[in-house]
Parts: C-alpha cells; structure tokens; sequence
C-alpha cells in the first residue's frame, strides 16, 4: 500500500497521538503559489494535496511528535510578489520553502533563499520547486539547498520523442512551438538536439508571447507551410488551448506533443481539437494498475478530483518531503541538513514506481507516462467523453537524464 494511503488508514488510531504532536512545535512549511492574478490557476491546482498529504502525517505523529504546518503565501505570480511573500514566510518562522510558480518566480524563490543562507549560515532555508522546469535550476543555478520535484523540457521531450518513434507515431518532420520563456526556449533546445537520436528533421520553429495572444491563426498557418507531422510544445494554459483549436479550425493535421495537456479544462475547452494529441504525464492512474486506481481513488474521495497535471507534482513534494522527515531523528528544531541528506539518501514509493532525488544536482528521478488523448481512456475528464489513454509507462531509470555539466554544487 501507498504511504500516503497508509496514513490515511491510521488517522483514526493515531488520533491521541495527532491531538499531542498539535500542541509541539511545528515544522513550518512556506507554499508560496500564485493565488490570485493571470497565473491563479496555478496555485489552484495544488490547494486539495496540501491537506491530502500533511493531515493523515500529523495524524500519524508527525516529525516525532512535532506537526507540519504548512501556510500559502499568494505571490500574485510576480517576482516582486515573491519576494515580499519570502520575507513574511521567513519573519513567520518558516525554513522550508515550496516554490510552487513558474521558472520566473523560482528563479527569485532561489535567490532569495540564497540571499538568506548567506546572511544566516546557521539557521539555513530550502528550497523545493515544484513547478519550474527550466534547465538552470539543476544546471548553472544547482544549489546544495534547492531540490527539483518536477521534469525540465528536455526529459519530457525525450520521453514523448522515444515513445512516439517506437509507436510509429512522431513522423520524419516536426516542429516547435513554444512559448517565449525559460521553459519554452528549453524545449525548443531540447527538440533541436534529439533531432538525429530520433530520426526525424526540425522543419521549423516560432516562440509566443505568455498569456497574451487571443488569436493563433497566424502561428498554425506558419506551420503549416512547412507541414509537419508531429509539433512540439510546452505551452499550457489558454495558450495550448486556443492553440489546439486554432489548429483544429485551419485543419492542421499535425499531432501536438506537450507538458501540459492534461491541466484541469484544457480538454474541455479545446474540445476535440484535443484527440490524438501526446502528453508526458507525471502521473496516470490507468498506467499505475491496481496501485494507480487505488491512489486516485483515494484522492478523489478526498478532494473530489482526481489528481492531474501539476498536482501530482505537489503531491510528490509533500510525500517526499515528509518521507525525509521520517529519517530525521528528534532534535530541538528540525535541522536542514540532516533533512537533505534524507532527501538524497531515501526512496518513496509511487504507484507508477520509485521516487528518489539525485545527490548531484538534486534532480527528482521518476517514471514518466506518454499518454494520447483518446475516447478509449478509462478515466474520462472535464466532462468530456475524453481522456489521457497510456502508450507507454517510462521507468526512473528510462527517462533519467544524464547530469548537467553546468552543476557545481557547492556542498555546505
């Protein structure tokens, strides 16, 4: 069974000791989210696992004895917005940060976590990013006190490519769309280069601007002079959705293979313009058997949903992080580096296969689905007789990259 489902089963016994770990000190954790603003969809999504996970651990006793006690900071989805939510969370006690936005505002959670173990070498903060997969934060901006719990561009592209090559699927010619950011400019790089590995030849590619284009038209028919067969993208949110039905208006015959497909809406909204489209998925319950039906069930009865998109990646945060505290013995306070040595040296089971974090640049190593949008999918979502169908369920080992060169972490 599932540690998360196993804590759940023991909340009722452990209720004595849940009702004394709530008067210990508690662990402090900062979620700092986009709440309100163009990105609230975002923080949105990682609301019903805050509880899901944390509850039935308090329950369970908690870090030996003391409660986690995780609060939401809104960051707007600004930089400035993240910043002032850091200095709140940190006068508010907390030292264990989740940054949970886009590569932007990871990129300030980074520094100013950096800023603060520079000023407080003694009393240390980390950083878990939940989000963000641009390509530097296990690469130039590796940092001893920052751990990656999601994707970067280049695995999922390599997971898609790989899978799509060997079911016939991805074609001789394709193309890149991205959006013109960390993560986008990732792609596109990653797509280039996995070229020749992959047999097929890059016909062209276009950046767009974030959240600000109502109309693509002109982007599809850009792609469409040069007729590919399978575009790659890691737009999501309304981008991916007006772009999906764009293509579907002009009758674009190229599939589309992206990061972020099964977000909550998107195959409602693009409606099926969706079909037949490709995504990486963190998490699939149909590829996770007994085990992966079991977590989403238990999830849903809790929160009325099942988990998709980005809240299998907070999900996994929370499990892995309190699956570290586990290993940290008693002490005054929690000390961060005994809980990043956990971090590094500990394995946590997940329905579709073992989760663990690289020592080396603190990058999650996990199993990847590559799943197609289809009518045969046995969970049906959005309301929509639509669902995410698996092709192929990847291993930790299979869609593990090798470390970036650009990583000199600083062990301190």
């Amino acid at each position: 069974m599932h540690p998360v489902l196993k804590l759940v089963a023991a909340a009722v016994p452990a209720l004595a000791l849940g009702v004394a770990a709530a008067a210990a000190e508690p662990v402090k954790v900062a979620y700092l989210t986009p709440k309100t603003g163009s990105m609230a969809f975002i923080g949105a999504m990682y609301d019903p696992t805050i509880d899901f996970v944390v509850k039935p651990f308090n329950a369970a006793g908690g870090w030996n004895g003391n409660p986690v006690e995780v609060s939401v900071y809104d960051d707007q989805g600004t930089t400035q917005g993240a910043a002032d939510r850091f200095k709140q969370a940190v006068a508010d006690g907390a030292r264990i940060f989740i940054g949970a936005g886009t590569s932007p505002l990871a990129a300030q959670n980074l520094a100013d976590i950096k800023r603060w173990n520079q000023r407080n070498p003694d009393d240390p903060a980390i950083l878990l990013i939940v989000g963000a997969e641009g390509v530097n934060f296990t690469g130039a901006d590796c940092s001893y006190y920052s751990f990656r719990f999601t994707t970067t561009p280049y695995i999922r592209q390599n997971a898609l490519a790989k899978v799509m090559k060997e079911t016939g699927a991805l074609g001789q010619k394709v193309y890149s769309l991205q959006p013109d950011y960390t993560m986008g400019r990732d792609m596109e790089a990653a797509t280039v280069a996995n070229a020749k590995t992959y047999g097929y030849e890059v016909v062209g590619t276009a950046r767009h601007d974030v959240f600000k284009i109502k109309d693509f038209s002109s982007f599809v028919e850009k792609a469409r002079a040069v007729a590919p067969e399978t575009i790659f993208t890691a737009g999501g949110g309304s981008d991916l959705q007006l772009i999906l039905q764009a293509a579907s208006s002009a009758g674009l015959p190229a599939k589309f293979a992206g990061m972020f497909l099964d977000e909550p809406g998107n195959l409602a909204a693009a409606g099926p313009a969706a079909l037949g489209n490709y995504t990486a998925q963190i998490f699939n319950a149909q590829a996770g058997g007994e085990k992966g039906e079991a977590y989403r069930a238990a999830f849903n009865a809790a929160t009325g949903r099942d988990p998709v998109a980005f809240m299998s990646n907070s999900l996994i945060t929370l499990t892995m992080l309190t699956h570290a505290m586990k290993q940290v013995p008693a002490a005054p306070k929690l000390p961060i580096k005994a809980l990043i040595t956990a971090m590094e040296t500990s394995k946590t089971p997940w329905p579709l296969g073992d989760l663990s974090m690289r020592a080396d640049d603190h990058q999650l190593q996990l199993p990847l689905v590559v799943s197609v949008v289809s009518k045969d999918a046995a969970r049906k979502l959005d309301g929509t007789d639509m669902g995410f169908k698996p092709v192929k369920l990847l291993s930790a080992e299979e869609t593990s990259m090798p470390v970036n060169p650009e990583c000199k972490m600083v062990r301190n």
